[in-house]
């Protein structure tokens, strides 16, 4: 699916933007409950080496849908289409690692669909 077909079917596009300070596991995006989350964009820059992984839904599982490793004072903005989740009410999970204050800056683009 695309941007517009989410659009097109009346959701409104919801963007997220988070700051992660050190090494941690948070939750980036806690949809509203009933609702799934399609995650269309992806940008992340950190102010120091580290690696961060993207979790869908158990932030305790191995299951990841992307792993990024960038240097000191870097951006990534990967092209990923649309990445739609499958449970229902299921949170996106950021674990960081090697990082201290302000190490990562997090922006989601995204919608909240039935």
């Amino acid at each position: 699916m695309s941007t517009n077909f989410y659009l097109s079917k009346g959701y409104t596009p919801t963007n997220k933007n988070v700051v992660i300070s050190g090494p941690d596991t948070i939750a980036v995006w806690t949809p509203l409950t009933g609702k799934r989350v399609v995650l269309t964009d992806l940008s992340i820059s950190a102010n120091q080496a580290g690696t961060i992984v993207f979790i869908l839904y158990d932030q305790n599982a191995a299951n990841y849908f992307a792993m990024f490793s960038l240097a000191a004072s870097s951006n990534i903005s990967p092209s990923i289409g649309c990445v739609e989740g499958t449970m229902v009410s299921g949170a996106i999970y950021a674990r960081t690692l090697g990082n201290t204050t302000n190490g990562w800056n997090i922006n989601l683009s995204g919608f909240e669909v039935d």
